[in-house]
């Protein structure tokens, strides 16, 4: 690109930045600047106090509940299918079609909601433990709230579900925490943002 033609001064391409250069009176004096001073590497924030900032709970949950319950969209919908396929009713094609689609539509959405119910519960339960612990943020926040979020959620089936259903929400999260230390300690990382 040559910006030299149009504003008098000569344009050309350094060869050090990979980036053509606009040198002397070009088009406006800010494309005078090199580039390398654009890209610093690390993080890139808009304010040097923005690195010291953790994710907000609406950040949290708003992931949380979308992935969980898009998540319980595919699978409540492949059960559905499964399900529609293997018991069809009706003798044409277009009835065991419509058999298919219920099921996908009966299971999907069910599903859906209630691993987002779930997840609402997870985040607000994590959030309230690192409140109470001071702040803290560790992997017996994530295991609590877990723990809590199955027991409250089958709160009303009675004692022994409430049992299962903490045991294996408590389960799930200190499996992942563990699993995310042992990669930790092999040298390899659970790929996450980089929010500081």
């Amino acid at each position: 690109m040559n910006y030299g033609d149009k504003g008098g001064g000569p344009s050309g391409y350094d060869p050090s930045t990979g980036y053509s250069v606009n040198r002397g009176a070009g088009l406006s004096p800010y494309l005078n600047i090199d580039p390398t001073y654009l890209n610093q590497g690390g993080a890139e924030f808009v304010f040097p106090s923005d690195s010291k900032k953790k994710r907000s709970l609406g950040e949290q949950m708003f992931t949380g509940v979308g992935t969980l319950y898009m998540c319980g969209l595919a699978v409540g919908g492949t059960w559905g299918l499964y399900e529609g396929l293997r018991n069809p009713d009706g003798k044409t094609m277009k009835l065991r079609i419509n058999s298919v689609l219920n099921g996908c539509t009966r299971r999907g959405p069910s599903f859906g909601n209630s691993l987002g119910v779930i997840a609402v519960m997870y985040c607000s339960l994590e959030a309230l433990i690192s409140k109470v612990r001071g702040g803290e943020e560790d992997e017996f926040n994530s295991i609590g709230a877990a723990t809590l979020a199955g027991m409250i959620f089958k709160s009303t089936a009675g004692l022994r579900p409430i049992a299962i259903a903490g045991a294996v929400g408590g389960s799930l999260a200190a499996g992942y925490h563990f699993g995310q230390k042992l990669l930790t300690s092999r040298g390899h990382t659970i790929s996450t943002p980089n929010w500081a």
